[in-house]
């Protein structure tokens, strides 16, 4: 009898590993097109529906995802259907920016093999505020992360650019504002390349805004959407002229609202001010 048993044994571990071991699906299926063009606001529709699904190798969702699956879906959704499945072929496309340059939509290429070795195994998109979402793992799923975490800081190869310019229509929309003039030397700095990604994020609580603008009636979704897209939180206050004030914010102190205003004045609207409720 024993002589049977240890012939059969392989085969039933076999039998048993080959049934409820993980199944991939190694057929490349694109995505249904759900938006005819890419834009930062359909990006970001689809980035936020991903959240918290799980990672699975091979797997270019809808249900599931590796991490280059992942950017395979949301850019191939809207209509970019010839950008390459893998990591490495997706390095190979589109502009290459650098950190400091990150806008939202851009593609991050990390190294994370142990010894660092140089290889692409890893791919992020940025959403803003010096964080990226990505198919982190078996145990993490999709999610969003830090580059200020020395282990991603450190494993970044290099970065893409597959979103097209948009035109900067918010800023034209509101009537232009006169601009305060600040005190403080670091918010008079000129600013030739300004990033998108927020030294500081707006807080929860605080009287210190950036007013990038001025309306009547409601400001145009779209350009709401952009400030979202950047990371920021923003609210509308009446003005005494009749105009209605669109703010981002808030910011802890004047300090924190200095430091983001470069980058305000370059995304939102040049003549963008600071200033603090009640004044």
């Amino acid at each position: 009898m024993k002589k049977y048993y240890f012939i059969f044994l392989p085969v039933l571990l076999l039998l048993f590993t080959s049934g409820c071991g993980p199944k991939y699906d190694y057929t490349i299926h694109k995505p249904k097109v759900k938006y005819q063009a890419p834009s930062r606001e359909a990006l970001s529709k689809l980035l936020n529906k991903q959240l918290g699904k799980p990672y699975i190798w091979a797997e270019e969702g809808p249900d599931a995802f590796d991490c280059s699956g992942l950017v395979y879906y949301c850019y191939a959704s809207m209509n970019m259907q010839q950008i390459p499945r893998v990591s490495r072929n997706q390095a190979k496309v589109g502009k290459e920016v650098s950190v400091k340059d990150l806008r939202y939509g851009d593609l991050i290429f990390f190294d994370t093999t142990p010894r660092k070795t140089g290889q692409i195994t890893h791919v992020g998109i940025y959403v803003g505020d010096g964080k990226f979402q990505h198919a982190a793992n078996e145990k993490e799923g999709v999610k969003i992360s830090s580059l200020s975490k020395p282990y991603y800081r450190s494993r970044i190869k290099l970065c893409r650019r597959w979103l097209p310019e948009e035109p900067a229509s918010g800023p034209a929309a509101f009537k232009p504002l006169k601009p305060i003039r600040i005190a403080s030397a670091g918010t008079k700095t000129k600013c030739k390349s300004c990033f998108s990604v927020p030294q500081k994020v707006t807080a929860k609580h605080g009287d210190w805004f950036i007013q990038v603008g001025a309306f009547r009636g409601t400001p145009d979704p779209k350009w709401l959407a952009h400030i979202r897209a950047l990371g920021y939180d923003y609210r509308s206050t009446p003005g005494p002229d009749g105009m209605k004030r669109l703010l981002v914010g808030p910011f802890v102190s004047r300090e924190d609202a200095a430091q983001v205003l470069p980058n305000a004045q370059h995304e939102f609207n040049p003549k963008a001010f600071i200033k603090k409720l009640g004044t």
